[in-house]
């Protein structure tokens, strides 16, 4: 079994009572001789959960996000952030390390291409479900029926 680190890294974690923590990240892609397991660690001072995928991180990292909203935390990466979305071929043709920031009524540039663990003051912290909408409602806008 072999593995390969793609972040190690401090992310900030919003609580449900709008206060701010750190919190220690890694993400790992892990290879056995049938498939790829995409990890991703989380340490919070006592508290740890490890989060898989056999998809990509982007995956994992939702399953991550799932858990942590169950007490009414976010994670504050482009990752976790609203207008953030991998395309199909970033999941398709990689570990979907790379996302699309996205703009209503505009299509996905370059230019917009941001590393899912990385963050700065645009992030827009989300739940699974609201990132997922406004997802959906960025298609919607491309082809005029937003």
């Amino acid at each position: 079994m072999e593995s390969e680190r793609y972040f190690s890294g401090e992310i900030v974690v919003v609580l449900a009572d709008g206060s701010r923590r750190s919190a220690r990240v890694t993400a790992d892609e892990i290879l056995e001789v049938d498939k790829e397991i995409y990890r991703v660690f989380f340490e919070q001072g006592a508290e740890t959960k490890v989060a898989e995928s056999e998809e990509d991180f982007f995956e994992a990292l939702k399953n991550l996000r799932h858990d942590l909203e169950k007490t009414g935390a976010l994670l504050h990466c482009f990752g976790a952030s609203e207008n953030v979305y991998p395309s199909g071929m970033q999941k398709s043709m990689g570990p979907a390390i790379l996302a699309y920031r996205m703009h209503i009524g505009s299509p996905a540039l370059r230019k917009d291409i941001v590393n899912i663990f990385d963050a700065d003051q645009t992030v827009v912290p989300s739940t699974v479900e609201q990132q997922k909408q406004f997802h959906e409602r960025w298609i919607k806008s491309l082809s005029g029926k937003a």
